[in-house]
């Protein structure tokens, strides 16, 4: 008789799942700073910049943060990312106007959020079993996305947009106590390489194989970005009730298909998820554009999170399925890293869109530039990952 797979929810990876909760309340509660932003008289192209500007922190010291993962370890990285990040939330409760000091905090949660985003997606492709991949990660990154469905109860209970400025402190202060949690952590058993030299890891991450996967993560990234920055300032300038309730149905649509159908993409394969994934995010975008209600914020906002449900899992996926062990973390850093280049260069650009134009043209924009984005992502995955695939199960993987 064959031996049992082995369990995916096990000790480790309910541990880490709670802690990873904790690291995403941050990464939740900065989609009201936004509107923070709007009331201390930002206009849509400075918020699009100050959003971008925590990319510029975490695209700087990513490739630091996956040499790190790899020569040094999971845990010690997610340590220093979660004080980084905790005081990058304090340092945002100090911001009384538009100036440097905003763009200061902004810069460090980047480099905070980076190292804890990278890590902990590291650190649980670690931990699943191999024959589940997809699944484990679609699972333990929905706890990333329930603190999204808490968005709404503190705004509709009496926190006005003056009043966030309260907010990101306390949230500092529970990020913290993720700490002795992960001071308490077994560092994973991971393959390890004597060669983690900048050249050699950047031929292996620019394998033809992993290029459809930066193209949709690109694609991807952007239209999140987009969404975060400016959709809940677009459903208040349009008179909204309840205009962040757009998180809730968000993160409803995410978390329901990762718990009911996490084991969808492993089933029938993970890239043939990507497109429809990222075609319910275009229809996402095009129906904000064109909504002036409740209701159909509701809806463009449930399309986006069923989209994120599937399409972060299925690409972080791939990426660690066509990456070397020994260089697991350099990959997920690169493509997280990917996430922060696209809200640095693309956030900004459609602020500016948005102020020459209006937010529906916006909108209708990123929808377009996606729907390229998609096409480009189909024929690399035509002419590079199936037939890489296919040589893959046949041992042949070197023929790349």
């Amino acid at each position: 008789m064959s031996a049992a797979p082995p369990p995916l929810f096990t000790r480790p990876f309910i541990g880490l799942t709670a802690l990873h909760f904790l690291q995403a309340l941050g990464y939740s509660s900065l989609v009201m700073l936004p509107l923070y932003l709007e009331h201390l008289g930002a206009s849509r192209s400075a918020i699009g910049a100050i959003m971008a500007s925590a990319a510029v922190g975490g695209v700087l010291f990513r490739p630091l943060v996956g040499w790190v993962l790899d020569a040094v370890g999971r845990r010690p990285t997610l340590i220093v990312g979660t004080v980084l990040l905790s005081s990058a939330m304090g340092l945002i409760g100090l911001v009384d106007r538009i100036g440097p000091l905003v763009y200061v905090a902004r810069v460090l949660y980047g480099i905070g959020v980076g190292a804890t985003f990278t890590g902990y997606f590291t650190f649980a492709s670690d931990i699943v079993p191999e024959h589940r991949r997809t699944e484990g990660l679609a699972l333990f990154g929905a706890s990333g996305l329930v603190p999204l469905a808490l968005v709404p109860l503190v705004r509709e209970n009496g926190v006005s947009a003056p009043d966030l400025v309260i907010i990101f402190p306390i949230v500092g202060v529970l990020i913290a106590l993720s700490l002795p949690g992960l001071l308490m952590l077994k560092e994973p058993e991971r393959a390890r390489s004597n060669t983690l030299r900048p050249m050699a890891i950047l031929r292996t991450l620019w394998v033809r194989r992993l290029w459809p996967v930066w193209a949709a993560t690109a694609v991807f990234s952007t239209l999140v970005a987009i969404f975060i920055a400016f959709g809940t300032v677009t459903a208040e300038r349009r008179g909204v009730s309840m205009s962040s309730a757009i998180w809730f149905s968000y993160a409803v649509g995410a978390i329901a298909v990762r718990l009911f159908g996490a084991r969808i993409p492993d089933r029938i394969g993970p890239s043939r998820i990507v497109a429809p994934a990222v075609g319910f995010y275009i229809a996402a975008a095009v129906v904000a554009a064109v909504s002036f209600d409740t209701f159909s914020f509701l809806v463009a906002g449930l399309l986006a999170g069923i989209a994120h449900g599937y399409c972060f899992p299925v690409l972080t996926s791939q990426v660690v399925t066509r990456m070397p062990g020994a260089l697991r973390g350099s990959g997920i850093a690169t493509f997280t890293a990917l996430w922060e280049l696209s809200a640095l260069v693309m956030t900004p650009i459609f602020g500016f869109v948005a102020d020459l134009t209006t937010d529906g043209v916006m909108f209708l924009s990123s929808a377009v530039v996606a729907s390229v984005g998609l096409l480009a992502w189909a024929w690399l995955e035509r002419k590079h990952g199936p037939v890489l695939a296919s040589r893959a199960r046949r041992g042949s993987l070197e023929a790349h």
